[in-house]
């Protein structure tokens, strides 16, 4: 029944969010009646993102349909929260009727990178008095992963900043929020 290999080969792959992201995922030959599913996480805590008998996510197709053989699969927009690791895996039937994994690919490590909306500045409520300071605040968000620089200027010469403050947001981005005097 093992006479068959499942070959999945991306390691790792780093996607722009709102891209197509697309999964390889081959069998060497046909295999034995069972689905091929693919999943991202592994356990208890997985989700299924296809699956050969019971189709897939809204976003999610297959690049080759009705393929036996080739069950690579494309995810449409992905977002930041679309980061982990992807599985193909291959189901046989137990004498049972029940299920098991016959084959399991190595797993893709998929990272989804997000660029930040468009910085905002805010600063001071009411006017300053000549040699006063006053504080200006850039604030942007949505961004993954976490590592962003801020750069301030006035008129065109570098400024000098406090250490920016980057917040997580429930859904894998971050917000920046960086004040200058």
């Amino acid at each position: 029944n093992q006479n068959f290999k499942l070959h999945q080969p991306q390691d790792k792959v780093v996607v722009m969010a709102g891209q197509t992201l697309t999964l390889n995922c081959t069998m060497s030959r046909l295999a034995a009646p069972g689905p091929v599913r693919w999943l991202k996480g592994i356990g208890s805590g997985n989700k299924t993102v296809y699956d050969q008998t019971e189709g897939s996510l809204p976003r999610v197709m297959r690049a080759v349909p009705g393929s036996d053989t080739d069950f690579t699969i494309h995810i449409r927009n992905v977002q930041p929260e679309d980061t982990g690791t992807y599985y193909c895996v291959k189901f046989g039937r137990t004498l049972t009727g029940g299920e098991e994994v016959l084959q399991r690919g190595n797993g893709t490590e998929v990272s989804v990178h997000a660029k930040p909306s468009p910085p905002l500045v805010s600063g001071p409520e009411q006017r300053a008095m000549p040699g006063q300071s006053v504080p200006f605040t850039c604030t942007t968000g949505g961004f993954f992963p976490k590592e962003i620089g801020v750069k301030w200027f006035k008129n065109k010469d570098p400024m000098m900043a406090q250490q920016p403050q980057v917040t997580e947001w429930p859904v894998k981005s971050y917000n920046v929020s960086s004040t200058a005097m």
